[in-house]
């Protein structure tokens, strides 16, 4: 199943979730009527009532409607607070969980390997780097939470970084990547939202129950025996309807949740290559004490988005969300012969020159490769047809040759750069230096116009990395655009309201936008944007490409002349792409009706389609620029910036070192 596919299935799973959400609810509502009415019925004759026609005796449509319409309020208010509350994404649920983010520029061994892998996995990927939090708990888990790719957080336990090995914490992350990709982290959050109003009832029931305590204290007065009487019936009625609402959304989670682990656990041994790191993980779960278990007291509502079960706990009213362990294993290593690894010794804590060390004798095995992974202007390196063509088949997918070239990228990449990437400051100088522009008297006035907004001391960190950024191929600007990107999450809303306004007084210094202006404002800001409120996440709703037509001429224009420099063979190259996916309706615009101030409009339009028609729409781009027999790096990295903006990973190519 490739991205693509995923995304659709796990829209369409939301559907199912949906739809067994409505029969529970349907269910709690007769519940509910029932229980009112036995009670009615038992206040009134003394006796319980075991047919329907005996409840019709007592029966009051006004009061059953009314009865509908307050459990069907109350858990919708349930529902939409929740869903508030967790509109800012994963770093919500690891909060929630009681997880703390690793700072990037972190000097725990520990962490540097945690951090190291998630940065492999993504930049190969080409997805922007996910934050990291740690959980203190000792059992090995993980998971993965988030709205979409672009603003995804990994969070794993400290008891996993204690007794896995960096090739089992790279299968363990890989799983997580997969649950990213496949759609699964957003299915996840609706999850815990829509069940969340099905779960108040109960808690609401056993509110009521212990309010009795009150009523007591005046029982021997007039009507008080009869308050009782009502406050318990309500109160029990409450409770049973919240605990047949628990059964519901454990038995909802269960469905939707087991296959998805094990697609997760294929895609981990997909994407490393090897079925030792994931499997000897889930062996030592098995093996260790603590096992998987999570200790927080949030740990069962958001059982379905761990690695392995967080709650070990036996309940009548719970369904696993997980396969068994033995399962899991033996359908990744069907020889295994049932033995856990029961290791518990707490690996020594390495020094950084270990931890160096380990990654030199690891790159030395790898193919010399470098990523192409940038903006790629000005540069004269070619992306074959081939490449271009797999790089769009792998949206969503991870091969150990992507991440070993992502190793070596990271370690070629000059040390004050990455220093810089790993605190809020820095990052932020990073970003700046790359929009200063050459010429030396708009550089002036750039720095004229930082030295206003964030000071003479931020800007000297601006110019201190400006001439390392200005050497840099052009071949590796979203990478490190991507690397950079977690830390800038890190910023408080004061500091990224500074830093959008650097930005976009930067860009329009010369009183114009170019290409690479326009991507690196657009890539960066797009990210950020969601992540401080200040952009809504659209939800896709068109189901064909003529609802984005001229946001799709204008895109397919533009690719066509820059990567054709002959018009009949850039408009040739044009209807090429438009016939490769039967969209005959659109037409090319001339030159002169493209304009970079255009293209964010265009951009957001096109964030509407569903992901089938993101996959034509990005693969008549691929046509486009291909359309010669060669691609230039220029029209090829605008073509990932399109599809990073479209939450659609396209990964970098591999060119030769």
């Amino acid at each position: 199943m490739n991205f693509f596919e995923a995304q659709d299935s796990a829209r369409r799973s939301t559907s199912l979730l949906i739809l067994m959400f409505v029969l529970a609810v349907a269910g709690l509502l007769v519940l509910s009527n029932i229980l009112v009415f036995e009670f009615i019925y038992f206040t009134q004759y003394s006796m319980l009532a075991f047919s329907l026609a005996e409840l019709r005796l007592v029966f009051d449509s006004n009061l059953s409607a009314m009865i509908c319409a307050s459990i069907l309020g109350f858990i919708t208010l349930g529902s939409l607070y929740k869903l508030v509350q967790l509109s800012s994404g994963g770093s919500a649920i690891a909060q929630h969980l009681g997880g703390v983010i690793v700072p990037r520029s972190s000097s725990d061994p520990l962490h540097k390997i945690i951090l190291n892998i998630v940065e492999e996995m993504a930049i190969a990927s080409g997805t922007p780097v996910p934050q990291v939090y740690i959980l203190n708990e000792p059992g090995i888990n993980a998971f993965a939470a988030g709205w979409k790719t672009t603003n995804a957080v990994i969070g794993i336990t400290q008891g996993a970084l204690e007794r896995l090995n960096r090739d089992e914490l790279q299968g363990v992350i890989a799983h997580e990547f997969s649950h990213i990709f496949n759609g699964d982290m957003r299915l996840n959050i609706r999850l815990i939202a829509v069940l969340h109003g099905i779960l108040m009832i109960g808690m609401l029931g056993r509110m009521t129950l212990r309010s009795l305590r009150y009523v007591r204290t005046s029982r021997n007065s007039k009507g008080g025996g009869q308050a009782v009487l009502v406050i318990l019936g309500i109160g029990g009625a409450l409770a049973v309807v919240g605990y047949t609402g628990t059964f519901f959304g454990n038995w909802i989670k269960s469905l939707i949740s087991k296959q998805r682990e094990y697609l997760a656990d294929a895609s981990a041994v997909q994407f490393t290559r090897s079925d030792e790191g994931i499997a000897n993980a889930l062996k030592k779960i098995g093996g260790a004490i603590p096992g998987s278990a999570i200790l927080a007291a949030s740990v069962d509502e958001y059982s379905h988005a761990y690695f392995a079960l967080g709650d070990n706990t036996f309940s009548l009213f719970s369904f696993s969300t997980h396969p068994p362990l033995k399962q899991r294993i033996l359908r990744i290593q069907p020889g295994w012969d049932g033995r856990y690894i029961f290791d518990e010794r707490k690996p020594k804590r390495g020094s950084d020159d270990a931890v160096q060390h380990e990654d030199e004798d690891r790159r030395k095995k790898n193919i010399a490769a470098s990523v192409a992974a940038g903006v790629g202007l000005g540069q004269n390196i070619d992306v074959s047809i081939n490449q271009a063509l797999n790089s769009l088949d792998n949206i969503g997918e991870v091969s150990r040759e992507q991440v070993r070239a992502a190793q070596l990228w990271h370690r070629q990449m000059p040390q004050q750069l990455i220093s810089n990437a790993e605190n809020p400051y820095g990052a932020q100088a990073l970003m700046l230096a790359l929009l200063i522009d050459e010429d030396a008297m708009i550089q002036r006035e750039q720095y004229a116009v930082l030295d206003d907004l964030i000071g003479e001391l931020h800007t000297s960190n601006v110019k201190q990395v400006q001439s390392t950024v200005a050497e840099l191929a052009g071949t590796q600007t979203l990478p490190l655009i991507d690397l950079a990107l977690p830390t800038l999450r890190e910023m408080t809303a004061e500091q990224y309201q500074r830093f959008k306004q650097c930005i976009q007084q930067l860009v329009s210094a010369d009183k114009k936008v170019d290409l690479r202006e326009w991507i690196i404002q657009r890539v960066v800001l797009q990210h950020l944007d969601e992540q401080y409120g200040h952009r809504r996440k659209p939800a896709a709703k068109y189901f064909v490409l003529g609802s984005a037509k001229q946001a799709s001429e204008l895109m397919l224009s533009l690719l066509a002349y820059l990567e054709h420099k002959d018009p009949l063979q850039a408009q040739q190259a044009f209807d090429t792409a438009k016939r490769s996916i039967g969209a005959g309706a659109l037409a090319m615009l001339p030159k002169d009706a493209i304009s970079l101030h255009s293209l964010n409009d265009a951009m957001d339009e096109l964030e509407f389609l569903k992901p089938p028609i993101k996959k034509h729409f990005l693969q008549a781009c691929v046509v486009c620029i291909s359309y010669d027999g060669e691609v230039a790096i220029k029209a090829y990295e605008l073509t990932r910036a399109i599809a990073s903006c479209l939450d659609c990973p396209m990964p970098p190519v591999f060119v030769d070192a």
